[in-house]
């Protein structure tokens, strides 16, 4: 069955009409998309690759990073292989292909609810638009960000997360930016320190590495707590099935042994599934 997300997805062949480099091997491209609802959820994606000549057969998913007004908008990329470098290292001016918005992203918490953003390397990237968003609530005070990298390099465009105002705890394994150490210890040592409620939402995106470390902690805490997955998707509409995810038995999807990441999630309450 078509999703809500996919029956309101556009494609378009869009220009990139800028990129900045920001961290080790990770670009910011901008990009012109007109017919795109500005109302995107924090966590929904995108499909893209060259509209000619990709060295890739398959699109690759990246979330939207930004809004940045006039149908412009921005994605957060790291290099890693020839889909991925292909994208950063197009010409200005090169038209992408775009299917978007498609998943399922992070609901946007009232003002009044304390929110915790947990993110490592490009898992930063739903949560530029979810403070920006909770900014506009006038909720910038109790929304708090956690970012964690190898290096204070691959804490990825920090200086535009640090104009948004929202209370940001860095942490880097080499202590070469905030916290000496990886990003969960450092949430962990923030909650005992009482700078963060354990009654706040808690949300994370980052490597899987990362992520299974979240998850088992906010399981034991028992915390109200959301992953956006980061699963590697062929198709990114629930096509391909490339994508699926264990289900909880506990859970509202008990009655199926697997969902789709791309379809059902990527965003997805740890009480939901088996991660």
């Amino acid at each position: 069955m078509m999703t809500k997300s996919l029956a309101e997805a556009i494609s378009i062949n869009s220009p990139i009409l800028s990129r900045r480099l920001v961290g080790d091997s990770a670009w910011v491209i901008e990009l012109e998309l007109p017919g795109l609802s500005s109302e995107v959820l924090p966590g929904q994606f995108a499909m893209l690759s060259l509209s000619e000549s990709s060295p890739t057969l398959i699109p690759r998913p990246f979330s939207v990073y930004q809004y940045l007004g006039n149908h412009r908008y921005s994605f957060l990329i790291q290099k890693f292989g020839a889909g991925t470098a292909c994208l950063v290292e197009a010409p200005i001016g090169t038209r992408l292909r775009c299917t978007l918005p498609l998943g399922n992203g992070f609901q946007v918490a009232e003002r009044e609810r304390d929110v915790v953003m947990v993110a490592g390397g490009v898992g930063s990237a739903p949560f530029l638009l979810y403070a920006e968003q909770r900014c506009s609530l006038g909720a910038g005070n109790n929304t708090f960000m956690f970012y964690g990298g190898r290096t204070s390099n691959h804490l990825f465009d920090s200086q535009t997360f640090d104009a948004i105002g929202v209370p940001i705890y860095y942490a880097t394994d080499d202590g070469s930016a905030g916290y000496t150490g990886n990003v969960i210890d450092c949430l962990k040592k923030s909650l005992d320190d009482n700078a963060i409620s354990a009654e706040a939402l808690f949300l994370a995106c980052g490597p899987e590495g990362m992520l299974h470390a979240f998850a088992k902690w906010a399981t034991k805490e028992n915390l109200n707590a959301f992953l956006s997955l980061e699963t590697y998707m062929g198709c990114g509409y629930g096509v391909c099935n490339a994508c699926p995810v264990s289900t909880s038995s506990q859970g509202k999807y008990r009655n199926w042994p697997y969902v789709k990441t791309c379809t059902d999630g990527p965003v997805f309450d740890i009480s939901d599934i088996i991660f």
